[in-house]
């Protein structure tokens, strides 16, 4: 009888350990749980951040935020854009979510539609170095399927941190199939490929107030944007922004702008600003720092031959570091006022103007004046108390 119970035992371990190694790999058990809000009225809580998106395509209403738990998403996330369904994905109130695999937004075909996503607060982990892009805009199909199109649209990431490997991860990567303004604000980057790869991009292109440190290159663009640099500080080995692609003329439509911004590099190769064929021609450099800390290397770089008398280049009240390489000099443009700083002005933070200098100042002012007036208003008080019918000789 016991060695009947041992067996029974035995083998009770042994199926429950088979039965453990053998478990269907759930991927919402890879992510936490999400809730979803729509037209701001709680709909309900997900199992999976996953769930909680697909929820949107067969729920009313206009705008769509899904909240997601403290936690590590280990699954991929796939954002369909629906026509008139304006999506953002964010952490709960007081939670850190990371991701470690990509998000992939497709536009589902509607390049001019007026919906937008918002990927907002997110950290991302890809210090394992793979996959090589942290949010990819591109098919949620695999392969993709015959004859539709992707084109994202209204895609705004805003306040994310991205961690990668230096040449292998990228922040946000897109398919070349085309697609119409994006931006990417408030974002730190570190070692990683890139911040940016935009192909074929209509409308706007806007960066603004990122950091990028540690990184191959910083922000690789092409289309009939307008690319819009602002409040940036790049500090990367090869391109800090290029535009174009191929070997074909610049072009008239859209234009590079890089304002208030500090732009290094280090290679004898890659200029700091490299433009290629197909280029915006317009390019404007406005109260920046433009330095390729490489002794030989060029500042801003043309690489199509046939485009050395093309541009038409403005460099306003900025430092720049390094050569002009295959560019004629007679299109370029330089303001440079003396009694004018060159390089970045002060950047304005959350609305507010005023540096921690002038707030001291503006704090210490305010205690003074409270200790110099207080007393003559209370003595007022005091009077006006004894001597209710007390008029002040003014």
């Amino acid at each position: 009888m016991k060695r009947k119970c041992i067996y029974i035992i035995s083998m009770a371990i042994f199926m429950l350990v088979i039965g453990l190694f053998f478990l269907p790999n759930d991927a919402s058990a890879a992510s936490p749980p999400a809730t979803l809000t729509v037209d701001g009225v709680p709909v309900g809580t997900y199992p999976s951040v996953q769930e909680a998106v697909n929820a949107i395509e067969t729920t009313p209403g206009v705008t769509f935020v899904v909240e997601i738990a403290n936690g590590t998403v280990t699954d991929r996330l796939q954002i369909l854009q629906h026509p008139d369904k304006n999506v953002v994905v964010k952490p709960q109130a007081g939670a850190t979510v990371t991701f470690t695999n990509t998000i992939t937004i497709d536009g589902n075909g509607n390049y001019n539609n007026p919906e937008y996503v918002l990927i907002q607060g997110l950290n991302f982990d890809f210090s394992a170095g793979s996959p090589a892009e942290c949010i990819d805009l591109d098919f949620v199909d695999d392969p993709q399927p015959p004859g539709r199109h992707c084109y994202p649209h209204n895609v705004t990431i805003n306040g994310c941190t991205f961690k990668g490997v230096l040449d292998q991860v990228v922040a946000v990567q897109s398919t070349t199939g085309g697609m119409r303004n994006i931006a990417i604000m408030n974002c730190t980057a570190t070692d990683m490929h890139s911040l940016a790869q935009l192909k074929a991009v209509g409308g706007y292109a806007f960066i603004q107030n990122c950091t990028l440190t540690n990184s191959s290159g910083g922000v690789n663009f092409y289309g009939t944007a307008n690319l819009y640099v602002d409040s940036c500080n790049f500090n990367v080995v090869g391109y800090a922004v290029r535009s174009g692609q191929g070997g074909g003329p610049a072009i008239d439509a859209g234009s590079v702008n890089i304002n208030n911004s500090i732009l290094k590099s280090n290679s004898i190769d890659d200029g700091t600003v490299v433009l290629r064929g197909d280029s915006p021609r317009h390019v404007y450099i406005v109260h920046s720092i433009l330095a390729n800390e490489n002794a030989d290397g060029p500042s801003i770089q043309n690489v199509t031959a046939g485009n050395l008398s093309l541009y038409d280049i403005h460099i306003v009240e900025t430092d720049v570091t390094g050569h002009y390489s295959s560019i004629n000099p007679t299109t370029i443009k330089i303001i440079d006022d003396p009694n004018v700083k060159n390089g970045p002005v002060s950047i304005i933070e959350n609305g507010d103007d005023c540096s921690p200098i002038k707030k001291a100042i503006l704090q210490i002012l305010k205690i003074v004046l409270t200790i110099i007036f207080l007393p003559f208003i209370l003595i007022y008080y005091l009077i006006k108390w004894l001597f209710p019918g007390f008029a002040p000789p003014f």
